[in-house]
């Protein structure tokens, strides 16, 4: 099930529906960190015009990530294949008064838009959060 949830960014403070799928399990490869996927078309126009310019142009032909973005790039795995995706530290999801950190937040632009969520996370971030 979906449920309404903040997810704050450098610059940016979002509003999500968030959902927890126990088949999602994506981390990054360097740090452990756990990943929460973000469905960009539906942050975009909340996110920095830095980040944003990036990710279009991510999204249109592949560019490199500057530097001063902190942007990583993450394997991801899904039923479409391989990809890689970018992903910026998040400082924190919250929901009600419960709050986690410590994630890094990835972007999608998947071609079948998800029906439901605009935030996908793994049931370990969920129960952090008291959802279960």
């Amino acid at each position: 099930r979906c449920f309404a949830a903040v997810l704050e960014l450098e610059g940016a403070v979002l509003s999500v529906q968030a959902f927890c799928d126990t088949g999602f399990s994506v981390q990054d490869p360097l740090t452990g960190q756990a990943v929460v996927l973000v469905y960009y078309p539906a942050v975009r126009s909340a996110l920095p015009q830095e980040l944003r310019t990036f990710l279009d142009r991510y999204f249109a032909c592949g560019t490199a990530p500057p530097p001063e973005l902190r942007v990583r790039l993450v394997p991801c795995t899904t039923i479409a294949g391989h990809c890689v995706l970018p992903a910026v530290p998040a400082k924190a999801l919250r929901v009600g008064s419960r709050r986690v950190q410590g994630f890094l937040a990835a972007f999608c632009r998947p071609e079948m838009p998800p029906e439901h969520w605009t935030a996908l996370l793994d049931s370990e971030l969920a129960g952090q959060l008291g959802i279960h």
